[in-house]
């Protein structure tokens, strides 16, 4: 019996396994973020807004099929283990199903793991009604086993506690071919420690530790420096720190990016106090510039922190979703917050893109005198375009025309010392 037993698992697993690895992804590379995903985004976020909601009071709510693959793919990307896995959201009717693959190392049995689960409304909240990894059907006395083990198991965790409570908040879920129809109450206390929670995700303790630093160096910057002086006589002294910080044992690329992040809560002019959650000393107001404009310094700093804390797509379209905003009542389309917008992006990406780039970026941005290094000429780019004009002139964001004017960003970009590819 003993050796019977050893046999069926010897020859068990490779089954298994076989059965679990496939050569095909169930799930392909999704499309990447666009800028109506943003104003998409925008809509909810405007929906659930604490600002406007009663504490009990309800919302309904639709979610599309790539409302909530965008929610779970941007999930999966903020931790390293789960960055790889794409996953998809398909709803039919009464029924949601969640694909997952992720790619693995050269092996001889397969390319790719893929999962699938299956959602359908409950009164309680969803309940699993499936699980599938590659050809192997779980059955559901064991995944039903697993999440009363882990259930049971998380039970003193406090985000547990609170995930149970926000599903407690969700009713009357309808789910028909291509959306989720939901009804959110709103619970302030539980909203408050989420916020909270979600905080401490985007900026942990020792992110907010390095965020002090740098808001220091920005106090101590601004009572020397004349109101209107360049943008860039604030990042020699932010980036000196982090290459002090660095000699003393510090991670170059996460002091960059906190460099980064302190220059753009300063320059947004928010208070900083609710997005880190701690009382921080405000410096001194001089409304730095770039190309003499203290718009294109905002727009620099705001795409460099967003493209070091995001990434450098989520950034682009976050700044052209500005500008189709301003098109529509507003300033107008501005080609030269564009050019702004992508030198930030260019200069957060070099000074995180690796550890010896990070120092390099460090020792290059001390001895920084010009600023026409960082920042190229907005001469000639066209600005101001309400939306009538922008559609006269260049149709949409994907025409020839359009493309004229991006290329011409993207040359003289490519122009100033600070991003010139290595010959």
């Amino acid at each position: 019996l003993f050796y019977s037993l050893i046999l069926s698992i010897v020859l068990g697993l490779p089954t298994l396994l076989w059965l679990m690895v496939e050569e095909k992804p169930w799930v392909n590379e999704q499309d990447q973020l666009a800028v109506e995903d943003v104003k998409r985004a925008k809509h909810l976020l405007h929906e659930l807004d604490p600002r406007q909601l009663k504490d009990g009071e309800t919302r309904s709510l639709t979610l599309t099929e790539r409302d909530t693959s965008l929610l779970v793919d941007q999930m999966l990307s903020r931790w390293p283990d789960t960055a790889q896995v794409k996953a998809q959201t398909r709803f039919t009717l009464d029924h949601a199903e969640i694909k997952a693959t992720l790619p693995l190392p050269d092996n001889p049995i397969g390319r790719y793991l893929n999962a699938s689960v299956q959602l359908t409304p409950g009164k309680s909240g969803p309940i699993l009604t499936g699980v599938q990894i590659g050809r192997l059907p779980i059955p559901n006395c064991i995944y039903n086993w697993l999440i009363d083990f882990a259930s049971a198991y998380l039970q003193d965790y406090p985000a547990y506690q609170e995930l149970k409570q926000a599903w407690a908040t969700l009713s009357d879920i309808q789910i028909g071919n291509g959306s989720v129809a939901v009804t959110v109450r709103y619970d302030q206390d539980l909203a408050r420690r989420l916020e909270a929670r979600g905080r401490d995700w985007v900026f942990p303790k020792t992110d907010r530790i390095r965020l002090d630093v740098y808001n220091d160096v920005l106090i101590a910057a601004t009572r020397t420096l004349r109101k209107n002086s360049s943008l860039v006589f604030l990042l020699k002294p932010l980036f000196a720190r982090a290459a002090e910080r660095t000699a003393q044992g510090g991670n170059p690329v996460e002091e960059n990016r906190a460099a980064l992040v302190a220059l753009a809560i300063y320059l947004s002019g928010k208070d900083p106090t609710r997005l880190l959650g701690e009382k921080y000393n405000a410096p001194v107001s001089i409304h730095p510039t770039l190309a003499g404009r203290g718009d294109l310094a905002q727009h620099f700093s705001i795409s460099a922190a967003l493209a070091g804390i995001a990434d450098s797509h989520i950034a682009n379209v976050i700044g052209v979703f500005k500008e189709v905003q301003d098109s529509q009542g507003g300033s107008g389309f501005s080609f030269a917050d564009l050019t702004a917008d992508r030198a930030g992006v260019r200069f957060a990406e070099q000074a995180i893109k690796s550890a010896a780039s990070a120092q390099d970026v460090q020792q290059r941005v001390i001895s920084l005198n010009i600023e026409s290094a960082i920042m190229p000429s907005i001469t000639a780019l066209p600005e101001g375009l309400q939306d009538p004009e922008f559609r006269r002139r260049f149709e949409r964001r994907d025409s020839a025309a359009y493309n004229v004017v991006k290329d011409e960003i993207e040359r003289r970009l490519d122009q100033c010392s600070f991003y010139r590819p290595a010959s």
